[in-house]
């Protein structure tokens, strides 16, 4: 599971409280020293060691790993995330029709810039592990459009449980603004955009520095900072030194505590190519940032008008810049925005909700 699936998982267990359910968590030897929050919140934690690429020898001894602990724990019911996760427990389960199986994707992995026949591929691979699935969970409207227009599963299969956060953890984060801004040498009166997320293919880092350096030129008050990390982060700097911009921009590395990051924004933005449900884009609602992001998956769902931000092509340059230049040049508009999105993400989209709608899901299978 990646980084975003953890944070969700955080969150789902810390307000998961019902003495009904023993809940156990088993990740990724890439999570190992990141554990230490769930200890307290969860019965048992067990490590496997698991690929995100297909590496069919360990893959097989991962999958028997899976098979081994799950037959020791007998659960009743197994909630899995991220495609990946998702294959290893069902082959695991295949035989065992007493455990129920939740599987959540978290954004189809089909919908991510691929070949065609490497798509046709997954497709399948999604189809005929549905088939041990009694619920696929999609934490968008737009991912239940996208598994229903390539018949991943009947539609009796599926349901849709938006994404949420936990807003308790945002209450009165602006006290982070200066202390972050102290730590990179930003300035009171400089601009900064934004970026939540792993500097990876996915999330487009490519596109953030290059409509960086198209705002530069109009506006030389500006600043730009990653929150994250990921291979791309190579690539990027060569751009920024190419562009004379790397005195401007800022990548803080892994981080667990957005929320003492992102007041450090004054525009939030989010490039991705592909996009389950954008949990960042609450983050910036939560942090009141006005919003720049692309026009894909659970985003479409999220920003619906320019009551609460702005839309963008995938990879559209000038259009990120044009968007950016909008909220720099109109504060009005970046306190209307800001002002509804904060009414309307504490409504849709609470952890509460999440939590509700999972034990209803539960109780049911």
């Amino acid at each position: 599971m990646h980084g975003g699936v953890l944070e969700y998982l955080y969150m789902f267990l810390k307000n998961f409280k019902d003495e009904n359910y023993e809940n156990v968590l088993i990740v990724s030897q890439d999570y190992e020293n990141k554990l230490d929050k769930f200890r307290n919140i969860v019965n048992d934690i067990y490590v496997i060691n698991m690929t995100r690429e297909i590496k069919l020898k360990q893959d097989i001894k991962t999958t028997l790993q899976v098979r081994k602990l799950l037959k020791k724990l007998k659960p009743d019911i197994l909630y899995l995330h991220s495609s990946k996760a998702g294959a290893y427990g069902r082959i695991a389960l295949l035989f065992n029709r007493k455990t129920k199986i939740l599987y959540n994707a978290h954004g189809w992995y089909f919908n991510a810039d691929m070949s065609t026949k490497k798509k046709k591929v997954i497709i399948l691979i999604e189809k005929i592990l549905a088939l041990r699935a009694n619920k696929i969970i999609n934490i968008s409207k737009s991912e239940y459009n996208s598994a229903l227009k390539y018949k991943i599963a009947p539609e009796r299969k599926m349901c849709v449980i938006e994404n949420g956060i936990d807003f308790t953890k945002f209450e009165g984060c602006d006290k982070y603004r200066e202390e972050t801004r102290k730590k990179y040498n930003i300035g009171d009166n400089e601009i900064v955009i934004g970026v939540v997320g792993r500097l990876s293919e996915q999330k487009d880092p490519m596109t953030t520095i290059k409509a960086f350096n198209e705002v530069y030129k109009e506006n030389k008050n500006v600043r730009l900072m990653y929150v994250g990390s990921g291979e791309l982060e190579n690539e990027v700097m060569e751009y920024a030194k190419e562009n004379n911009l790397q005195h401007l921009v800022t990548i803080t590395g892994w981080v667990d505590n957005t929320e003492r990051y992102i007041p450090a924004f004054d525009i939030a933005i989010l490039p991705s190519k592909w996009e389950g449900f954008g949990l960042a884009i609450i983050e910036y609602m939560a942090c009141k940032k006005p919003i720049v992001a692309s026009n894909v998956g659970g985003m479409l769902d999220i920003i619906k008008t320019e009551k609460n931000g702005f839309l963008a092509e995938v990879g559209d340059v000038s259009k990120f810049a044009e968007y950016i230049m909008k909220y720099i040049n109109d504060k009005d508009l970046c306190n209307r925005v800001v002002n509804y999105n904060y009414e309307y993400s504490i409504k849709k989209f609470n952890i509460s909700e999440l939590v509700k709608e999972h034990k209803k899901l539960f109780e049911i299978l």
